[in-house]
């Protein structure tokens, strides 16, 4: 009989080092990239996972991560009427 090997875990820490987003119409690809440790970085191991999720599953994400630091969405500032007549002006 041989030794039982532990089961992975699913729950592996890793440091986002990139992500990217593709719309795909009535989904989101996101592609995180992540490293497990400062060495696999520094050895460019880098992890690559597509998560496909829904535009409100991407909202609720949103939301979270905004609470979780604390922080909000910046307002949008309408355009002055002169802005919209005569458009912005290179500097």
């Amino acid at each position: 009989m041989t030794e039982e090997q532990p089961a992975q875990s699913d729950d592996e820490m890793a440091v986002v080092v990139g992500w990217m987003h593709r719309d795909l119409g009535s989904a989101i690809d996101l592609h995180i990239q992540s490293a497990p440790s400062q060495q696999a970085l520094d050895e460019k191991r880098i992890d690559n996972r597509h998560l496909l999720m829904t535009h409100n599953q991407a909202l609720l994400l949103a939301k979270y991560l905004l609470d979780a630091t604390g922080q909000t969405l910046p307002l949008k500032v309408k355009p002055s009427i002169w802005r919209k007549l005569f458009g912005a002006r290179n500097k």
